[in-house]
């Protein structure tokens, strides 16, 4: 199985020029750019990564470079159907995603006609599969999986959110935030989004005041489970 560590910014805007290309992400911005010429007997990628992660962007990209189809299911799928390209969202084994269709849908990525990469939170060949023919080309391919963002990937990234919106935010916010934020593109996402909310309701720019108050509402547990998460505070003292 070959695996390729990346790192993939979260990024509203979907086009290749919103990609922030570093040290951390280049290789998936090669890997995108590469094809048609994907390593492996199948010209196939395996996308794994967590939420927020920046999945949904590099397929976004890659399916606007290869006209690609986006399928979240296999249940009418046929290997009679047409040679093309597909994005495949999260497939489980079940009867949206049959395994012969899975199967012979791989099959179709070794004639080079057809292209497709699957997005998933863990890496498909190590779910239940119950075809062991069709385990074996799933382990066979290309899995590029995605780590979470360093400190200066977030710092690019949450100037790049802000800019995007046209608000205005020092140096000096963004350090603060930074210094205190999970490591996480889900974490980078929800906190920037309250900043971005709160500036909005209470028509205050987005100063240290204002990001010493998200960053403690976050710290409290203020916010849902689902948007709180731990600050780097929070983990030097766990």
């Amino acid at each position: 199985m070959r695996q390729i560590p990346l790192d993939l910014q979260f990024l509203t805007a979907q086009g290749r020029d919103d990609f922030i290309i570093g040290d951390s992400n280049r290789l998936a911005a090669t890997m995108i750019d590469r094809w048609p010429d994907w390593p492996g007997q199948f010209r196939a990628v395996n996308l794994v990564g967590p939420p927020a992660s920046g999945k949904s962007h590099l397929a976004a990209i890659w399916q606007e470079q290869a006209g690609a189809r986006y399928l979240t299911s296999l249940a009418d799928w046929r290997p009679q159907n047409a040679a093309g390209h597909y994005v495949l969202e999260s497939p489980c084994p079940g009867p949206e995603c049959p395994d012969e269709a899975l199967f012979h849908l791989l099959n179709r990525t070794a004639d080079g006609e057809t292209s497709l990469l699957v997005l998933s939170p863990e890496p498909v060949g190590g779910l239940a599969w119950s075809l062991p023919d069709l385990v074996s080309r799933l382990r066979a391919l290309n899995l590029v999986r995605l780590e979470q963002p360093d400190d200066a990937l977030l710092y690019r990234l949450l100037e790049k959110y802000f800019a995007d919106r046209q608000l205005a935010v020092s140096h000096e916010v963004v350090d603060y935030m930074v210094g205190r934020m999970e490591r996480s593109f889900l974490a980078l996402r929800t906190i920037a989004e309250a900043m971005d909310r709160r500036s909005l309701a209470e028509r205050r720019n987005l100063t240290l005041p204002l990001a010493r108050e998200i960053m403690a509402e976050f710290a409290d547990g203020v916010h849902s489970r689902q948007s709180a998460f731990p600050t780097k505070m929070d983990e030097q003292e766990n």
